[in-house]
């Protein structure tokens, strides 16, 4: 996975910014995550996930962090400016810094897999009804080793006795795979659902479902288990920031606060 800081460029000034995380979650995500953030030098930003999934991991150490820091997540997709239409972040649009300007879009944007499991860390949760989330089974990927050891022994009363063991060789003797959860495994996803305040029913539409296939979870549901907080409306983007309880009517954030309705005027006697 990638990080990017981007700022909008639909605006003149004071213009929203976000942080991009599009590509497969590895081991080595939430380190990258991490610098990006120490990069964001504190700034509550928003991250826009678009990804395949990976590392289950390496989501739950992102969906801590981002829990953390107090930022909100978004599922969307990020276009970069000057960037050709089959290359929407190009290097050449990212700055040495690793900021950029650009725009985010719903429309086809995904987050599967593990991905749900880092997004489930923000503070607010949101997609569009053209953007998906979908999960399917954890698959556990078990190896098999062969060790070789040097050995050395002494007899002692006539019988043999080890006195060191020192490991000379190791090499890889196979590779099995299971979707079975064991009981650490449902533990320790049952904590991190209950920690990030989502329901954990969400593991039911998760066993549901094969490695080779994708449930996607409707947004309806999505919002019922607590997966998302909230659904984009059709004139809001991901990487907008959740308005506050006072946010005037022009800012720039989503889940504007109702418009009071002005007071009744006094009837005629």
């Amino acid at each position: 996975m990638r990080f990017v800081i981007v700022r909008s460029l639909l605006c003149q000034e004071n213009c929203p910014e976000w942080i991009s995380a599009e590509g497969r979650i590895t081991s080595d995500t939430p380190a990258r995550l991490k610098k990006i953030l120490k990069a964001a030098g504190g700034r509550k930003l928003p991250v826009v996930f678009r990804s395949e999934g990976g590392d289950v991991d390496a989501a739950y150490a992102m969906g801590r962090m981002i829990r953390k820091a107090g930022l909100e997540t978004a599922v969307g997709g990020t276009r970069l400016k000057g960037c050709p239409t089959a290359d929407p972040r190009c290097d050449a649009a990212i700055a040495k810094d690793g900021s950029s300007i650009g725009y985010t879009y719903s429309a086809g944007a995904y987050c599967f897999s593990a991905c749900p499991l880092a997004f489930a860390g923000g503070t607010s949760r949101v997609a569009s009804q053209w953007a998906f989330i979908g999960v399917h089974q954890i698959t556990t990927i078990y190896n098999r080793m062969r060790i070789s050891y040097r050995i050395e022994y002494k007899i002692v009363n006539g019988k043999k006795k080890e006195i060191s063991r020192k490991e000379v060789g190791r090499k890889v003797a196979g590779q099995t795979s299971s979707t079975k959860l064991g009981k650490k495994s449902i533990a320790a996803l049952t904590a991190y659902l209950k920690e990030m305040g989502v329901d954990d029913d969400v593991i039911d539409h998760m066993m549901s479902t094969t490695p080779d296939s994708i449930k996607i979870i409707p947004p309806a549901e999505a919002l019922r288990i607590g997966l998302m907080t909230d659904m984009l409306a059709y004139n809001e983007w991901p990487g907008m920031s959740l308005c506050a309880p006072d946010a005037p009517p022009e800012a720039v954030c989503h889940g504007h606060p109702p418009a009071e309705a002005p007071p009744a005027a006094p009837s005629g006697g």
